[in-house]
């Protein structure tokens, strides 16, 4: 081999080597990088002609220098790590249930049906209106104590405020409803001050006093409890309630007027207590043990529940919607209620406490009308009124059996719990919004 010979071959390689590199900066590919989408929200990089296996960083594509093996390789690009239930089949399905689902927000105004005409008393035998003053004697001594009155509570409309939520989620061929509502306490007061004003001490005939008439083992008698001092009545009423309705879709989708067949179950517990307290000074009298602040309390708690079906009917447009939505609840009512008494005649009686638990079918109904405008896609503004009606059910001024058991040594314990039900409503205005996702 001559020495020109010999001087080409050490100079191709370098001369190759620099047109690699030109190729290489003017931008002309020698490998193809494809990126191809995974179904699991990754990325595959398919290396074609001068390429190995290599990680990619920050989705880069193009030549990697240095390689030259002539070899298929695959790149996958990692997503972020967001938790292990993302994009899971748990994560897709809540994401579905929230995609078409709507949160109504109501104040409530409403009016609760209170005793009407109700005695706090037993009859009093011989008097035929016993809210109207009549001679009184002491139980004890049979000595004139002035006039007296039994009291008659009368509070047919007690208004009070409350809250409702309601949660509304898409499903197929229909809709599942959950809703979650409460009225505060209402707090109703007997007053009592007009009748002790009209006492005029220096004639005792003129005297007005609160008197409570006692049954005598379950005969009407005159035995009357006086108090001359004071007395108070107090009441509070509380209802709560919640349910869950499936409501079917319309038949025909799009606006004009809709029915929508709906069936659940709810449950509504209404608790209420009412308490009196008397204060008698015994009337000057002495030998007598009859000084003493007398309380009678009383305590009721329905829980009411049971399958509900109704429809909602409703006619609609794109800037507004109006409806009417009734609502039957077969109900069952379990209650427990509760009479306890001290000092109920002598200021040496203990407290007596009487339980009383019972099951009832307690019927109820109730009708929501509403009108909304549509604010925009994603807000509502809605008034309505609604009317609910439950039936059989206990409250605390009727469950008192205002009696004495004078032949059992322990004349207190005649006065204790009844079981006595009646109807009870309430109704008022709604007014909130509703959010629609």
């Amino acid at each position: 081999m001559s020495r020109t010979s010999w001087k080409v071959i050490m100079i191709t390689p370098f001369r190759l080597s620099a047109l690699l590199v030109l190729l290489y900066s003017t931008g002309i590919p020698v490998g193809e990088n494809e990126i191809a989408a995974a179904e699991d929200s990754t990325q595959d990089s398919v290396m074609r002609g001068d390429a190995d296996l290599v990680e990619e960083y920050g989705g880069q594509q193009g030549m990697f220098p240095g390689v030259n093996t002539y070899s298929r390789s695959l790149v996958r690009q990692l997503p972020v790590d967001r938790g292990w239930t993302y994009n899971s089949p748990i994560d897709k399905s809540i994401k579905n249930l929230f995609q078409n689902s709507k949160l109504r927000l109501d104040y409530l105004h409403w009016s609760v049906e209170g005793p009407d005409n109700v005695l706090l008393s037993a009859p009093i035998l011989g008097v035929p209106d016993p809210t109207q003053p009549t001679a009184v004697f002491d139980r004890e001594t049979g000595i004139a104590r002035g006039r007296g009155v039994a009291l008659q509570y009368t509070d047919r409309s007690m208004d009070t405020n409350g809250m409702r939520g309601t949660l509304e989620f898409a499903l197929p061929e229909g809709s599942l409803e959950w809703n979650v509502w409460g009225l505060f306490k209402n707090k109703s007061i007997l007053p009592t001050d007009s009748i002790y004003a009209l006492q005029d001490n220096e004639i005792p005939p003129d005297d007005l006093v609160v008197v409570v008439n006692f049954n005598k083992d379950g005969e009407l008698a005159s035995n009357t409890n006086v108090f001359d001092v004071g007395y108070e009545v107090g009441m509070n009423t509380e209802i709560v309630g919640t349910g869950v309705n499936y409501i079917l879709d319309p038949y025909l989708p799009g606006d004009g007027f809709h029915m929508q067949p709906l069936f659940g179950f709810r449950v509504i517990s209404l608790r209420e207590a009412m308490n009196q307290v008397g204060v008698d000074s015994g009337g000057g009298l002495t030998g007598t043990d009859t000084a003493r602040t007398a309380t009678i309390y009383s305590k009721v708690e329905n829980r009411v529940f049971g399958p509900s079906i109704g429809a909602r009917a409703e006619y609609k447009n794109s800037r507004f919607s109006i409806g009417a939505e009734p609502k039957f609840t077969f109900g069952f009512n379990r209650n427990t209620n509760q009479v306890a008494t001290d000092q109920l005649f002598k200021s040496t009686d203990p407290r007596y406490v009487t339980v009383d638990k019972n099951n009832e079918f307690s019927p109820t109904f109730q009708l929501s009308l509403y009108a909304k405008v549509n604010v925009n896609e994603h807000l509502r503004c809605f008034i309505g009124y609604d009317y609910l009606f439950i039936g059989q059910i206990s409250r605390a001024f009727n469950i008192i059996d205002y009696n004495e058991s004078p032949t059992s040594g322990e004349e207190a314990s005649g006065t204790r719990v009844r079981d006595d039900n009646s109807d009870f409503s309430t109704d008022g205005i709604t007014a909130g919004i509703e959010l629609v996702w």
